[in-house]
């Protein structure tokens, strides 16, 4: 008769073993999936909080043939703070991706900023001639600038050359 509460103990104890073990895997699952809700809120925030607008007019001749290189005037019109440079932007010039290494960026309304901040416009200035595929110059005709920083998507068209 005694047998029978040392199995019946037995079998608490690995009771208790498994169940901590159980509980010690949800809480660490827990754990992940509220970290990555935390991530995804601020990763919603920050697209929510950019915005920005291309300013420049697409018939004031935003291309110069003789530098090779295309000049647009972005404002940050959200109140996230992005890079003084630029190089937060993401550009598609005519289907293609532009390298970071073929644009240049500088504050024009902010002397010695740290931030691109609401208000604030940058002069972004794309060397067309490092594109891949644009060797000596656009060609005549319609052109499209794609933008995108933290999901905020901007597009902008001009022309080149005649009517």
């Amino acid at each position: 008769m005694a047998s029978v509460p040392v199995s019946h103990l037995i079998l608490f104890i690995a009771s208790l073993v498994i169940a901590a073990g159980v509980v010690g895997t949800i809480t660490t699952g827990v754990d992940r999936v509220s970290a990555a809700v935390d991530d995804a809120g601020l990763d919603a925030t920050e697209q929510l909080r950019t915005d920005v607008t291309i300013i420049s007019d697409p018939s004031s001749g935003v291309y110069n043939a003789t530098e090779g290189n295309v000049t647009l005037l972005i404002k940050n019109t959200g109140t996230y703070r992005l890079a003084p440079d630029g190089s937060d932007l993401d550009v598609v010039f005519d289907g293609g991706y532009v390298r970071p290494s073929e644009l240049s960026g500088t504050l024009v309304s902010a002397d010695g900023a740290n931030a691109w901040s609401r208000g604030d416009v940058l002069r972004l200035t794309i060397s067309v001639n490092d594109i891949d595929g644009v060797n000596g110059g656009l060609v005549d005709g319609d052109h499209r600038v794609f933008i995108t920083v933290n999901g905020d998507e901007e597009l902008f068209q001009f022309r080149v050359g005649g009517n």
